[in-house]
């Protein structure tokens, strides 16, 4: 989110980009007239300070559509949120679980989410295509989810990048999943960088790829994704979940998340 002195500095149309402001107006008004078919009582000024009260607090995604979901990152966060707070009691519970059971999980909350990120979050861990039948703890999958889903095209971009970027461009796993052998640090970040300043999709700090990248001469590329998806610093930015360490721990948990509520 914007923070105080950028939010000042802004021109109106700006804040309103920046924040999404006409896309929640749009799915407001709709939902309202749609809701006061079965409801002529309803109060519209009230049912719009309900439902941006409920955007604010990160509690608006339940039970809607991936188009909604996905369409701006303050939704994407508040969805892995929501998914920690319905199911972490799997990992309390220390279960593990296929990526088509986390999937299945996914569907409750939102319908037509797409298979195709649950999948590649589970490649971040698994490091393999053949995954269907493979188990991962809860920990592990939310924090691999938590990148995927809120930087895809971010990490979708830097998988085409590595590819190109590769030796050997057709030594890959299935076709798709870039080959564990390494490229240079120093070129892959150049490319991560034009890709930042050439495209508008939401991404990581450049800084803190550069650490994660800085941490080998010649990362492989599930190296470099499970650097991002273990930073400390990049889990606070995207400011849903505790560390790691701490997000099966209900008081740590509800202390981290406190703000957000």
């Amino acid at each position: 989110m914007t923070d105080t002195k950028d939010r000042f500095s802004q021109t109106p149309e700006a804040y309103l980009q920046s924040h999404h402001v006409v896309s929640y107006l749009n799915h407001a008004l709709t939902t309202l007239y749609t809701v006061k078919d079965s409801d002529p009582k309803l109060q519209p000024f009230r049912y719009l300070s309900d439902y941006f009260a409920r955007v604010s607090a990160g509690n608006h995604v339940i039970h809607q559509d991936y188009s909604y979901v996905s369409i701006n990152p303050h939704n994407r966060a508040s969805f892995v949120k929501l998914f920690w707070r319905v199911f972490k009691s799997i990992g309390n519970h220390g279960d593990l679980l296929t990526a088509k059971e986390y999937h299945a999980l996914m569907q409750l909350l939102c319908p037509d989410f797409p298979f195709t990120i649950v999948q590649s979050a589970a490649r971040i861990i698994l490091m393999d295509d053949a995954i269907s039948d493979c188990l991962m703890a809860f920990q592990d999958f939310l924090y691999a989810f938590q990148v995927q889903f809120c930087y895809n095209e971010f990490l979708n971009s830097c998988r085409e990048l590595y590819l190109s970027l590769s030796s050997d461009k057709g030594a890959t796993t299935g076709g798709t999943t870039p080959r564990l052998e390494g490229v240079e640090s120093s070129i892959f970040l150049d490319g991560i960088t034009d890709l930042i300043a050439n495209n508008t999709y939401h991404h990581p700090s450049i800084r803190v790829v550069h650490r994660v990248l800085g941490k080998s001469l010649k990362p492989s590329f599930y190296t470099y994704l499970l650097g991002i998806a273990n930073s400390d610093t990049i889990n606070a930015s995207i400011g849903v979940l505790p560390k790691k360490a701490q997000c099966l721990d209900s008081d740590s948990a509800a202390k981290s998340t406190k703000s957000d509520s």
